[in-house]
């Protein structure tokens, strides 16, 4: 696959992972998420592919608008995608603003995400 066709790939892999659609299915995320995934939450909290499959499901979903996406391989099968995103919480009148890095593996076959980090930051 080419740079920007893998490049549009993952960003549409990513879009997805915000869908409420998506966050609502253990199903989805279960497909999306590497076994061996861990999360490093704007908070700081830290979370494995089981804590992700029970929390994610059982929350009122935000709104998450993603932009400024990068894209760099990092090996051979394994590449990193960075972006800037607005969350909006249901129960928070103001929305929150990240930096985003996730790492995405090809098992070959399918591309997971192994790795995602949050990073609060100013508004944008």
């Amino acid at each position: 696959m080419d740079s920007k066709l893998l490049t549009q790939h993952l960003i549409e892999l990513e879009q997805l992972l915000v869908q409420p659609a998506t966050r609502l299915s253990v199903e989805l995320l279960n497909r999306y998420l590497a076994d061996d995934f861990y999360e490093i939450a704007a908070t700081g909290r830290c979370f494995g592919k089981a804590d992700v499959l029970e929390r994610l499901p059982a929350e009122v979903p935000p709104v998450i608008r993603q932009q400024d996406f990068a894209c760099r391989v990092l090996a051979d099968g394994l590449v990193q995608l960075t972006y800037r995103a607005t969350i909006q919480r249901a129960e928070n009148d103001s929305p929150s603003y990240s930096v985003r890095s996730s790492i995405w593996r090809f098992d070959g076959e399918n591309w997971q995400m192994v790795f995602h980090q949050g990073t609060a930051c100013e508004s944008f």
